[in-house]
């Protein structure tokens, strides 16, 4: 009687084929790290902290990178599309663990990478996926050289842009009672709603100042021990209070990134008895793609708004 050899190939298969998968994931995930520690280490040896950052490339190349350096280990395995988008979630977990462990980001960090790593390993793998086929069909030739002229481009067509955001809310008190809370507010008692707040992102809790004219030094104290440093530049009583950011605040969650130029609130009377309280931020980002870390940084800038403009309504409702 003959001896079944297909088993004992189809255990070997299985095998190549789960080191192959593996050496991927892994791979991928080292090439992204190794990659974006390289790139960090290098802006940090250049005088200006924020600078050269526009004259490299997104955060999220560097996870297409590791996803095409993961699609060369898969070339023989024939994946189809849904394995790709299975194995980018592994991907993504392992790296987004490997950054928690080994390179200490924080929790509001880790959020905000997750999607756009996600998407980018995705891209990488799919990217991979055409350029390693078995068949020779050229796309060798015009892939890689337009993937370098994209990354290069890209990198040349950055420039810094102050954003600004802001938001208004409907009080039911006159300005003469808004504006004092405005000027300075007691700590804020009630524990944050907002999720982002309680991974971890400073939230805002009080206000201080040195005094109600311009030039006059004023504080604005968050949770975790971060104090942003002001001084008016803008005074209107019941009207308008405009501040400059004097120093930078540092906490490893939520700045580094980006610069805080100035503040603002309006109180404009309707003459009803109610004010209607627009609160404005300006700040700069320094980390691309600008759009996809601009829509967190809008969403926190709204949300510590929201917190210090519903504390100042109650106070100014609450008064006599």
């Amino acid at each position: 009687m003959m001896n079944r050899v297909p088993p004992v190939i189809g255990a070997q298969s299985a095998r190549f084929r789960l080191i192959r998968l593996w050496s991927g994931i892994l791979i991928g995930d080292l090439a992204t790290a190794g990659l974006f520690l390289a790139i960090k280490q290098w802006v940090a040896s250049i005088d200006g902290p924020t600078g050269p950052l526009l004259s490299v490339p997104s955060f999220l190349l560097f996870p297409a990178f590791g996803g095409l350096m993961a699609s060369w280990f898969w070339r023989r395995l024939n994946l189809t599309i849904p394995d790709c988008l299975i194995h980018s979630v592994s991907m993504t977990a392992i790296g987004i663990g490997g950054a928690a462990m080994f390179l200490g980001e924080g929790a509001v960090c880790l959020v905000i990478a997750t999607p756009g790593l996600y998407v980018m390993l995705l891209v990488g793998i799919l990217f991979g996926r055409l350029l390693f086929m078995p068949q020779d069909n050229g796309l060798r030739l015009v892939m890689l050289p337009l993937l370098a002229f994209l990354a290069h481009a890209e990198t040349q067509l950055r420039s810094d842009e102050q954003e600004a955001v802001t938001d208004e809310i409907l009080i039911h008190a006159p300005p003469a009672r808004v504006w004092p809370h405005v000027l300075t507010f007691p700590r804020i008692q009630e524990p944050p709603d907002y999720w982002i707040f309680r991974l971890g992102l400073p939230c805002p809790m009080e206000t201080t100042n040195s005094g109600n004219h311009v030039g006059a030094s004023r504080q604005c104290v968050f949770s975790d021990g971060v104090v942003i440093q002001e001084h008016i530049s803008e005074f209107i009583p019941q009207e308008r209070l405009t501040f400059e950011v004097s120093e930078q605040p540092t906490h490893p969650e939520s700045y580094g990134h980006v610069t805080l130029h100035r503040g603002q609130f309006d109180l404009r009377d309707n003459h009803d008895g109610t004010t209607t309280l627009i609160g404005t931020s300006w700040y700069t980002l320094h980390v691309r793609p600008l759009w996809y870390f601009n829509l967190w940084t809008e969403d926190m800038t709204r949300q510590v708004h929201l917190r210090v403009m519903h504390h100042i309504q109650r106070l100014a409702e609450s008064s006599p």
